[in-house]
């Protein structure tokens, strides 16, 4: 195969690749936007951060002693664990200890009261509502209660969650960790629109993780690569055009085929 026929090839080649990565690149230059300038729409402040929170009592007022919340807490796991931590805190209306323990390798958490000695891991369906609503802006009336396997979205493992629904202007969402009662998620009706924007944006379905960008990757690489040999391919055509015509002087021009030769009159 020649010279021309290969290049044509490339040519051919690159063309197809740019119409077929066409649509990737026309939804990522628009989700992008979306995702970068369109904020206004779904991102509106404190998320995530308690707008309204519950002062529980000061920690003077814990009456059960540290020793006796951590055999506590052993019990209610089998007392097959190790206690790596123990914090005392004071979080939505209630004083409790915060036991972080590993149990044949894995690591949990377990909230005692540090009054009563009362077991709140796992969070229940009666206090998640307690919980859940230091983050939503009142009124907000709560429609349900759900429980749930739930995987952060910057995280690979789902866990125990509680999901707790507001009736409200943005029809909010709050995802609670079950053990712990840590917010999970702040959803509401645009943050959602923004979640899409941001997965369609990253190709991130059905737990691939961003790998089904390879899809579109692929051909915009090879594109690249077409289109900077058929660069390579013009240079190189161009500068035997100027060696040729540096070494012989210019190429004699050719007759038009509409030219025909001036005839001389004959002289009377």
């Amino acid at each position: 195969m020649g010279r021309g026929g290969s290049e044509r090839i490339i040519r051919l080649a690159h063309r197809w690749l740019g119409m077929g990565a066409l649509g990737f690149l026309l939804l990522s230059v628009v989700t992008g936007l979306l995702w970068a300038d369109a904020k206004f729409l779904y991102w509106e402040d404190h998320y995530k951060e308690k707008i309204r929170p519950l002062a529980g009592p000061s920690p003077e007022a814990a009456t059960l002693p540290v020793d006796r919340a951590m055999a506590l807490a052993k019990e209610a796991v089998g007392g097959r664990a190790s206690i790596e931590q123990v914090s005392l805190r004071s979080d939505f209306g209630r004083l409790f200890y915060e036991h972080k323990l590993r149990v044949e390798g894995v690591s949990t958490t377990l909230l005692l009261d540090a009054l009563t000695g009362e077991r709140l891991s796992p969070i229940s369906p009666e206090l998640a509502p307690v919980i859940a609503q230091q983050y939503v802006r009142p009124p907000a009336a709560v429609t349900s209660v759900e429980i749930e396997r739930y995987t952060p979205r910057k995280k690979k493992r789902a866990q125990d969650a509680v999901r707790v629904r507001f009736d409200n202007a943005e029809a909010t969402e709050i995802v609670l960790d079950r053990q712990t009662g840590e917010i999970l998620e702040d959803e509401g009706r645009w943050r959602r629109v923004h979640f899409a924007v941001m997965q369609l944006h990253q190709l991130n379905f059905f737990g691939f993780e961003k790998t089904l960008l390879n899809i579109p990757g692929l051909p915009i690489l090879l594109m690249s690569l077409s289109g900077g040999l058929l660069w390579i391919l013009h240079r190189a055509r161009s500068r035997r055009a100027k060696s040729v015509t540096s070494a012989g002087g210019w190429p004699p021009l050719r007759a038009r085929s509409n030219d025909r030769p001036q005839q001389i009159p004959p002289v009377s």
